[in-house]
């Protein structure tokens, strides 16, 4: 399952915690119906919607940035050895990440930066490994770029009542900040001459996508902005994780409407293999054209 891409001189690669049929489509996009689900099945089934299932396939995946420069990992996955009872899906994993981080030949000690483009669970849980019983930096010489804004909100948010049985910041976050190892950037910042981040709130405040470019070539990923190839043909559907619809939902639209027929090469957070591609046109909307690279 692992992929590879080139833009320009930089070079891209997947690395793979999970890929499965994971959820039913209402439980991801609440606001779905059998009609919308009907009009897309048939090119949905069966890489994208398993049919035997009924439930989405979705990727949970880094991507490992190599430009002339450093060593860059977007999203760090769920992580292992977890306390999560309340999502099985993350609970007490022992997925071969740092497995395929290697062959990937991707040493920990060798990445310089790992950018999060927002603060859920499920891109944050490889910023920290249990080592000895406690939780340590999984990346140990790496600088930790967080949104400030995106901090600010969760920093308040993980005190409510909703994470009592999901304090997730607590293994995943709160110990990469007390190792000193976590720079609180703006949604504009940029990593390198090659790297830069680009705000695209809706999803969570301080949401970014990080947009790569050399040259003529360029590629961005895109978090959650969008889960499935689904939200590419339906744009107005949300996640059920947005934690502002309406914003998200223009967000989204703008970025179709940008990308739509152009040579930008898409990376999304979630999408299953091949992953990566463009936004092509189609009659009045859009459609999600997977390439496949290396």
């Amino acid at each position: 399952m692992s992929q590879r891409w080139s833009v320009g001189s930089v070079r891209i690669d997947r690395v793979v915690e999970f890929e499965q049929p994971l959820l039913p489509p209402v439980a991801l996009l609440p606001e779905i119906d059998e009609e919308i689900l009907a009009r897309h099945r048939d090119w949905l089934e069966p890489d994208l919607l398993d049919p035997d299932t009924g439930r989405l396939v979705l990727s949970f995946h880094s991507f490992a940035i190599r430009t002339p420069d450093n060593l860059i990992l977007v999203d760090t996955c769920s992580g292992n050895d977890r306390e999560r009872p309340g999502k099985p899906r993350y609970h007490r994993k022992s997925w071969p990440y740092l497995e395929n981080l290697a062959a990937s030949r991707i040493a920990p000690e060798a990445v310089d930066y790992v950018l999060c483009t927002h603060l859920h669970v499920d891109h944050v849980g490889w910023n920290t490994r249990l080592l000895d019983g406690r939780w340590v930096p999984t990346f140990p010489n790496a600088r930790y770029l967080f949104d400030r804004r995106e901090w600010e909100f969760w920093q308040a948010e993980y005190e409510t009542e909703r994470f009592t049985d999901d304090p997730y910041h607590e293994d995943s976050i709160l110990p990469v900040i007390a190792a000193g190892q976590v720079d609180l950037v703006s949604g504009e910042h940029e990593v390198d001459p090659w790297v830069r981040l680009e705000p695209s709130p809706g999803h969570t405040p301080g949401h970014v996508c990080v947009r790569i470019r050399d040259g003529a070539w360029e590629a961005v990923m895109t978090g959650d902005m969008m889960h499935h190839p689904l939200q590419c043909a339906e744009p107005a559907l949300n996640s059920c994780f947005c934690v502002d619809p309406g914003q998200s939902r223009r967000t989204r639209l703008a970025f179709l409407e940008r990308h739509a027929d152009g040579g930008t090469l898409v990376l999304p957070a979630h999408f299953p293999t091949p992953t990566g591609g463009r936004v092509r046109g189609v009659g009045a909307g859009f459609r999600f054209s997977f390439e496949r690279r290396g």
